[in-house]
């Protein structure tokens, strides 16, 4: 919607509303292309590669060469200062995305963590790599098109790395979608980026391909239940108040933060946890609650008293409400509801389930 004036609608409907929704339906029925170039990408590599990194993520990353993990960087408060993904490129080198304006703060905690003795070699590669999303029910579909390489599910499985051929170029293609469907994240270097996306796009054709943003991007990862770090995650918040503690290798013998980590579990469960709540200020069984001018630090009540902030909050075009992620206490359940104030009124917020869509994962794994 370029050259929309903002002072046309203020905080009404904002009239890209249906575009993003055509987007967001377009990677959850079809398959869609995203440029994610934004993301930090960090070179770690060396004889001591493995050891620095095991030392800092709360995931066991000595995985074979191909693996992505997960995982997320803690202080010695437990928390957290990074959310990242880990891809093993070699036996000594390693390749690590974080988000858009992290890659110097994330830089700078490796070196903080570095040892006199060790021999590693960090690098910010970020402008040297292309990275496009490709993901929706069709994306094998249509990577299967632009390469001759094995892209099955029992050839490419999820969480891992392979190099493909493309035309005349080589793709590092990593079997991870922020969106929560089928699909890769594709890293070339820019020469190559625009052949990479005309194949893509003309293979994309007959399946319906569509181009999207991060606003149809950020409903699509808060449906399924996937957290932004410096908005749901922070150094105030531990994995274990933000429903992270799945991704976290208890059984390593260290990592920084696992002491303060595993003395806050022993104490029980935390006050507050991050859930996600489905807002409306329509009846209960409305079958379409409509947009609402909610955008995130909203103040959230319990029983009239303010205990917490949204924190994202998007229109989530598959289920067609409002939904966002809130740190509330722990004593709450899914149905509960909350107050949530918006521009002096109250609406409703419902405790919902951390996934709101796949709960169980099966169209990423598909």
């Amino acid at each position: 919607m370029a050259g929309e004036d903002q002072r046309a609608y203020g905080w009404s409907r904002p009239p890209w509303l249906e575009p993003v929704a055509e987007e967001h339906r377009a990677v959850r029925d079809r398959v869609g292309l995203i440029d994610l170039t934004s993301f930090g990408k960090i070179e770690v590599s060396g004889p001591a590669a493995l050891s620095l990194l095991q030392r800092v993520a709360t995931a066991d990353l000595d995985g074979p060469v191909g693996s992505v993990v997960y995982t997320q960087w803690l202080d010695g408060h437990a928390g957290m200062v990074a959310d990242v993904t880990v891809v093993r490129l070699a036996g000594d080198r390693f390749r690590v995305v974080t988000g858009a304006g992290y890659a110097a703060s994330d830089l700078g905690w490796l070196r903080l963590h570095l040892r006199d003795a060790e021999s590693v070699q960090l690098r910010d590669a970020s402008d040297e790599l292309t990275c496009l999303g490709l993901w929706g029910p069709a994306a094998r579909d249509v990577l299967g098109a632009v390469t001759d390489d094995d892209v099955s599910n029992p050839g490419f499985p999820p969480r891992t790395a392979a190099t493909l051929q493309v035309g005349g170029g080589e793709v590092l293609a990593q079997r991870i979608s922020y969106a929560g469907e089928l699909g890769w994240e594709l890293y070339v270097e820019p020469a190559w980026a625009v052949q990479l996306w005309d194949r893509l796009m003309r293979a994309g054709h007959d399946h319906g391909v569509a181009v999207f943003g991060y606003r149809a991007l950020d409903s699509l990862r808060i449906e399924k239940g996937y957290r932004y770090y410096g908005i749901d995650l922070t150094m105030r918040e531990t994995p274990l108040e933000a429903g992270l503690s799945r991704f976290v290798a208890w059984d390593k013998p260290d990592f920084v933060g696992k002491e303060a980590l595993v003395a806050r579990r022993e104490a029980g469960p935390p006050a507050m946890r991050l859930r996600s709540v489905t807002i409306s200020d329509r009846a209960a069984d409305a079958a379409d609650a409509d947009w609402l001018p909610v955008y995130g630090g909203e103040a959230v009540r319990v029983g009239g008293e303010v205990v917490s902030r949204l924190r994202s909050v998007t229109y989530g075009h598959s289920l067609r409400r409002m939904v966002g992620y809130v740190y509330l206490p722990t004593h709450l359940t899914v149905g509960d509801e909350v107050e949530i104030e918006v521009f002096g009124r109250i609406v409703r917020g419902t405790v919902s389930p951390d996934v709101l869509v796949d709960p169980g994962g099966e169209r990423m794994r598909a």
